[in-house]
């Protein structure tokens, strides 16, 4: 759950949020976003990421609550959740979601995601 949460700090202290996201990931990792294709690879993700982070009013935050490492030790993942906020067409809105992260332990013994995937719990909700 460290590697997670240090990851989440990278991003949000980062001045390029998009570059502070791919860099956690092996170089042909998965993101699998809700109700978009698939993005294979540092490049794609960094688009999806970037994409998001033009939209107006946007900003993320996510935690782990759970974590798992296999029994050879060299794969792992974190279960989350997450809070997205954007300016939605009728004004701010709210997304709360959940989000599945496997991780791969690499040479020199630091974590790195090859799969990330989340989700939302429901449709967005209107900020007061």
């Amino acid at each position: 759950m460290s590697a997670d949460r240090a990851w989440f700090e990278a991003y949000a202290a980062s001045e390029n949020p998009a570059d502070a996201f791919v860099a956690q990931l092996v170089d042909n990792a998965s993101l699998l976003p809700p109700n978009a294709p698939l993005a294979q690879g540092r490049e794609a993700i960094h688009a999806v990421i970037s994409e998001l982070e033009a939209m107006p009013g946007f900003s993320v935050t996510w935690g782990p609550n759970s974590a798992e490492v296999g029994s050879g030790g060299d794969l792992g993942y974190t279960i989350g959740s997450y809070e997205m906020k954007m300016e939605g067409p009728d004004g701010p809105m709210t997304i709360d979601g959940k989000y599945l992260t496997v991780w791969q332990k690499q040479a020199d013994g630091t974590w790195r995601v090859i799969a990330d995937m989340f989700n939302a719990n429901g449709p967005p909700t209107p900020q007061m």
